[in-house]
């Protein structure tokens, strides 16, 4: 009980620290707020560096057994040792921009490209016309999707309906999701101030 009051408290109170400067000029509190984020970003560069180890501790034992897809693994270890030591020479070096248009783009085009698979298994899925207004949406989403193909400006000129659904209707959407994620966001973050979401800080929930 103790160990999660002290947790709680040391975290309300870094929350003040940071949070007040932004409505209140105290130089002093300013300041400290300063160091503090400076002290967790250096804190988060090293449990990063944890990480990257327990990375290549697995690697190395799925490497060992070498079961099926261990070169995958090797490839995965690699990249991300060049991509280390590229990064210590400075992010504009010809070698950093090398390993990123060589490896890490065509990697995330790939990644990108099979998820495409996916989210047109779940749009055939979602997209069924049960009523008038999956109807529209169905409409909606074939017009977007012609628009944004390069293939279909050959033929027809969408350009006029896309940007209008893309400024109202797609803007109205967006701006909903972001305020939703938002308010989540605050929402989750008063249920952890008072206690109510232990497992962030470790500690299991009462029974």
């Amino acid at each position: 009980m103790k160990s999660r009051e002290l947790s709680l408290i040391a975290m309300f109170l870094s929350f003040l620290v940071v949070f007040v400067p932004y409505f209140i000029d105290v130089p002093a509190l300013d300041t400290f707020s300063t160091k503090l984020i400076t002290i967790t970003a250096i804190t988060v560069s090293f449990t990063l560096l944890l990480a990257i180890h327990s990375q290549f501790k697995r690697g190395f034992d799925f490497v060992r057994r070498k079961p099926r897809g261990w070169i995958f693994k090797v490839y995965m270890m690699i990249t991300i040792v060049l991509m280390l030591l590229f990064a210590l020479g400075g992010l504009e070096t010809g070698s950093y921009h090398w390993a990123m248009y060589a490896i890490i783009t065509p990697l995330s085009s790939v990644n990108y490209g099979i998820l495409a698979f996916y989210l047109a298994s779940t749009c055939a899925r979602a997209f069924k016309a049960r009523n008038t207004k999956s109807i529209l949406l169905i409409l909606t989403g074939f017009i977007m999707l012609l628009y944004q193909a390069p293939f279909t400006g050959a033929f027809f000129d969408l350009g006029p309906i896309g940007i209008y659904l893309a400024n109202t209707f797609g803007l109205a959407a967006g701006r909903m999701f972001l305020i939703s994620v938002t308010v989540g966001a605050m929402v989750f973050g008063i249920r952890i101030l008072l206690g109510q979401e232990p497992g962030v800080l470790g500690i299991r929930s009462e029974e």
